[in-house]
């Protein structure tokens, strides 16, 4: 079953030496969701120190951006379909992790997280952690 990678293992993958180490053996195959990709774009513009744009950019363009899933109408739906239950239920979550959930919802995969904001959907979701058994 594919299996989507949220943010904050891209951002521990950029603090590291790259996303490989970080993604479980046995599971897979890995894309990243587009508002994932959004998000951690968004994190390596000013005011970022120059040395950790370059990094960060440099890294994005030879792992992550291969990696990177469409954003498609059925996605769309299911994000907005998520933020009403929400609201709804008097919860919310960040904006993009909202959206990277709603693409592993509307493709039935599952989600490779370190950020807790997911926990509120692992009934709907099958969250994943990072590896601590390196990938051969």
């Amino acid at each position: 079953m594919p299996v989507a990678i949220d943010t904050s293992v891209l951002i521990t993958a950029e603090k590291q030496t790259g996303i490989e180490q970080l993604l479980p053996p046995d599971e897979g195959p890995f894309y990243i969701p587009a508002l994932a990709a959004t998000e951690f774009l968004v994190g390596i513009h000013p005011p970022v120190r120059s040395d950790q744009r370059r990094r960060a950019a440099q890294l994005y363009n030879s792992e992550f951006r291969s990696m990177v899933s469409a954003f498609s109408e059925a996605h769309a739906a299911q994000f907005a379909a998520l933020i009403a239950e929400l609201k709804t239920k008097g919860q919310q979550m960040k904006f993009f992790n909202a959206g990277i959930a709603a693409t592993a919802l509307a493709r039935g995969d599952k989600l490779l997280v370190l950020d807790t904001d997911f926990d509120r959907l692992k009934d709907r979701i099958k969250l994943l952690r990072p590896s601590e058994n390196p990938r051969p």
